[in-house]
């Protein structure tokens, strides 16, 4: 039995030693699986963590390609995960739904299983790792502005746009509207004009400049 592909939770060393027991399990009163030494499985995750299913083709296959697939979530127990295997083991011998018990393992036999493994133990090491999660530059933008209560960070009110304005509620200049009004902006920097950026890390990006430049000058 070989194992040609694993993206599931489980380490394939492990899930592998696993399913061969289980085999001998199944063998005591089933007898050795005739094309067990040539048996091809594929082991992918199950989109629920609790979640599992599978297929296998009836009796041997001829050809290429996997003899069974199996899907199983993270946190199914060590009962379940047997008995997913058990019962695709039992269609590769060749019996139909009708021919075996849903779950072809007794009680006594998933107790020698939950003896032998532990759901910890046959879990890869992935499946413990914990992405970090990305910086939220919206987030950082509003903690700039209650920081500096002058600032505001706001997407523009015309949604087409899609930008991000920073604006400094200091800087009072009508210079825009009126060109015969005497300009201040240099007083306070005008962020109205040319500071818009299309995410919300420009935005922060471009408050950030200001800041500090706005501090520099105070210095």
């Amino acid at each position: 039995m070989k194992i040609i592909k694993n993206t599931s939770h489980y380490d394939t060393k492990k899930l592998k030693s696993m399913f061969c027991f289980i085999h001998s399990l199944l063998a005591k009163h089933e007898g050795r699986l005739p094309q067990w030494k040539s048996l091809q499985i594929t082991c992918m995750k199950h989109k629920k963590l609790k979640g599992y299913s599978g297929w296998a083709y009836l009796g041997k296959v001829y050809g290429e390609g996997a003899d069974m697939h199996l899907r199983m979530g993270r946190d199914i127990s060590i009962k379940a995960n047997a008995q997913l295997f058990a019962h695709e083991l039992m269609h590769s011998y060749g019996y139909n739904h009708s021919q075996f018990n849903r779950d072809p393992l007794t009680p006594e036999e998933v107790a020698q299983v939950e003896a032998k493994f532990s759901r910890e133990d046959i879990l890869s090491p992935k499946a413990f790792h914990v992405p970090k999660k990305g910086i939220s530059y919206k987030k950082k933008c509003k903690e700039l502005a209650e920081q500096f209560e002058w600032l505001v960070i706001q997407p523009h009110p015309i949604n087409w746009l899609r930008e991000i304005e920073v604006i400094d509620t200091r800087d009072d200049c009508l210079c825009y509207e009126d060109e015969s009004i005497d300009c201040i902006c240099d007083k306070v920097f005008d962020m109205r004009m040319g500071w818009r950026g299309t995410s919300w890390k420009k935005a922060y990006d471009n408050a950030m400049l200001h800041i500090l430049g706005d501090i520099n000058q105070t210095v």
